[in-house]
């Protein structure tokens, strides 16, 4: 029998999650991109490349200062932000230009401080991950978690579900699979009441453990509870997991370049509703998912595609190794290329995240 502690209206909810969606997409894809930018803004001014401007989120500018020939502003989208270097981009309105052989201008400077600047920005996204996996393991603690559900099973009837978060058992709190598992083996053949957590609310139920070899079992599959971690294990922890994350998914990759794997991609509405569902199960794992899209836009940034950065340091290796730029027409049509192959990757992905929501059915 399930007894919900809280329960709101449908209309209200709906807002409620929008409204929580809408927000937490903000959070998320702005302060990713916004650290992107970031890295290329730092390694430049480390170089002495003069940077007009940047920019925290786009459109109409709210607010703006001028500081050591670099504006600073603030602006209404706040969705990332920009920087605009010299040697690379247009100065903005009232900023003195400054030509390619200007040794404040990103043409100017060694190829080492060139190649470091651009790959500043895929690299700070890794840096992000590492230190949100490092605020997830000092700060937050996992409780036990139901992950199956055996068919017909004393927890089946009791309505318990895969994702349900152990609070307490027969009226003792619980932090660790372990005393859930003793406190049910010891209920065998009686009524005993769980108090888990639901997407956000708090769920009563009743369960009779069934008897096995003298102890009770309901049926049930727990995730381990993580403890919180001190600041160095966490620290350690956060290195490893975001190298396998980045070889996880730099395996799935190869996988589907080569046919090995199914195309699984998301744009932007699949990513978006990803943010929305992960925001119904609390901050934890939105930290998560905000760690896995920083490698993601990493690794995105650093494919040899022109007009993203791993096309710029393409580009910048084959002149060192040519002893010359490229002609301006040759870069101009690699960038062309690059676009299109972005444009189709997107609309591609578009196409995917309409049809896993149906609307082409």
């Amino acid at each position: 029998m399930l007894k919900p502690v809280l329960e709101l209206g449908p209309a209200w909810d709906r807002e409620d999650e929008n409204m929580i969606t809408l927000i937490a997409f903000v959070v998320i894809f702005g302060t990713i991109v916004l650290f992107h930018e970031l890295g290329h803004f730092l390694m430049a001014k480390a170089a002495g490349i003069r940077v007009y401007e940047f920019s925290i989120g786009f459109g109409p500018a709210l607010a703006s200062a001028t500081r050591k020939g670099t504006k600073y502003s603030l602006r209404i989208i706040p969705l990332g932000g920009f920087v605009k270097m010299a040697g690379m981009d247009e100065p903005v309105e009232g900023a003195e230009d400054v030509p390619d052989d200007d040794p404040a201008s990103f043409q100017k400077k060694s190829l080492p401080w060139r190649l470091g600047t651009i790959a500043a920005g895929p690299l700070m996204n890794f840096v992000l991950a590492i230190a949100l996996f490092v605020l997830y393991f000092m700060l937050v603690a996992v409780p036990p978690m139901v992950t199956t559900v055996e068919p017909n099973s004393p927890a089946a009837l009791a309505g318990l579900q895969p994702g349900d978060v152990f609070i307490s058992v027969d009226g003792q709190k619980v932090a660790e699979a372990d005393q859930v598992v003793h406190l049910i083996q010891r209920a065998a053949g009686r009524e005993m009441e769980i108090v888990v957590r639901r997407q956000g609310s708090l769920i009563t139920l009743t369960a009779v453990p069934e008897e096995a070899e003298g102890q009770g079992r309901i049926g049930i599959a727990l995730s381990e509870a993580k403890p919180r971690y001190p600041f160095l294990t966490s620290v350690r922890a956060g290195v490893v997991q975001t190298y396998r994350l980045t070889a996880q998914l730099i395996g799935d990759l190869g996988r589907m370049i080569t046919g090995r794997q199914k195309v699984e991609i998301s744009g932007p509405i699949g990513i978006v509703q990803i943010v929305g569902e992960t925001a119904r199960h609390g901050i934890p794992q939105l930290i998560i998912l905000a760690v896995i899209l920083n490698v993601n836009l990493g690794l995105l940034n650093l494919l040899p595609v022109p007009v993203l950065d791993g096309g710029w340091l393409l580009i910048l290796i084959l002149e060192a190794l040519r002893g010359k730029p490229l002609a301006p027409e040759t870069r101009g049509i690699a960038q062309f290329i690059g676009l299109a192959l972005l444009v189709m990757l997107m609309l591609f992905a578009t196409f995917k995240d309409l049809a896993r929501i149906n609307l082409f059915s």
